[in-house]
């Protein structure tokens, strides 16, 4: 792992392809778009790539994370992004068919050799990070925080994101409509990526559905939105409830089916109430017949 002490410090992008080509692009805005887009920040001529592809997002404490927009496949460290993951020195992701990026922190230029001062002994004085207390103290904390992260993990860390609980059903489906505003916002940022992340039918005869109220711009204050998902809402909590329930039971098949069933009321792979349905889904499938 590489970590950067020095301020000055330009972390940039060096992309690989297509055709070959290398190009470096410097990370010295808050957000940066890669896409065959002409307005993306970062534009690559490749048509296996969408509009907006992916973003880069500066966070507060100076790193930086990669998002996935819509269903645009982004390969990570040799993994499918989900959604969004943090960037280390080295890290490097795949987009389209042969487009490589790798995230580079650039060192200071080196400057003229000085006299290097002298300890008691005579001999020259190691670098801070290359002293023994130093590397100890590091180490100990190392094992501090290894030691928490472990504890969380084991423990379950006392939330309800941990596994499928009425408690946590209720609450993804409490954020749907926000949901419903995010995926609004792709939308006027690029249709590609709104009409790859959100499916469904927009519904007849005055149906409320997700890509009804995904593809309206009213209503637009959030007491007045919430409203008009409330019938989702609810039928999303008695599905997946439903599904829980057959879970519990030892029902795999039925509960793989109801959990396909809330999926499809909030058919955005963005959204966390839909991504938990498809993860239910995927726990529950029955093991293939030999």
């Amino acid at each position: 792992m590489v970590f950067s002490f020095f301020r000055g410090n330009k972390p940039s992008l060096l992309q690989t392809g297509p055709g070959g080509q290398s190009r470096s692009h410097v990370l010295d805005r808050a957000e940066m778009s890669i896409g065959r887009a002409a307005n993306a920040d970062i534009v690559v001529d490749d048509p296996f790539l969408a509009p907006i592809h992916a973003r880069i997002e500066k966070q507060s404490d100076g790193g930086f994370i990669i998002r996935r927009m819509g269903l645009n496949p982004i390969m990570l460290r040799g993994e499918a992004l989900l959604q969004t993951a943090s960037l280390k020195a080295g890290d490097s992701f795949r987009l389209g068919k042969d487009v490589e990026f790798q995230f580079v922190e650039k060192a200071p230029a080196k400057e003229a050799p000085k006299e290097t001062a002298k300890a008691g002994d005579g001999r020259p004085k190691k670098p801070l990070f290359k002293q023994p207390a130093f590397l100890a103290g590091i180490g100990l904390v190392y094992l501090a925080v290894v030691g928490i992260v472990a504890y969380v993990i084991l423990s379950g860390g006392g939330s309800t994101e941990s596994g499928p609980t009425a408690e946590r059903i209720n609450a993804e489906a409490a954020r749907i409509p926000t949901c419903i505003k995010n995926a609004r916002r792709m939308r006027q940022v690029s249709e590609p990526s709104f009409n790859g992340a959100v499916g469904g039918r927009v519904g007849r005869d005055g149906d409320v559905t997700y890509a009804a109220l995904s593809l309206a711009t009213e209503p637009s204050d959030d007491a007045a939105l919430a409203k008009a998902a409330e019938p989702i809402v609810e039928a999303y909590k008695r599905t997946a409830l439903a599904a829980l329930a057959s879970e519990d039971r030892g029902n795999n098949t039925l509960a793989q089916s109801l959990y396909q069933q809330t999926y499809d009321l909030v058919p955005d792979v963005n959204c966390s109430a839909a991504r938990f349905a498809l993860q239910r889904r995927a726990a529950t499938k029955p093991p293939a017949r030999r």
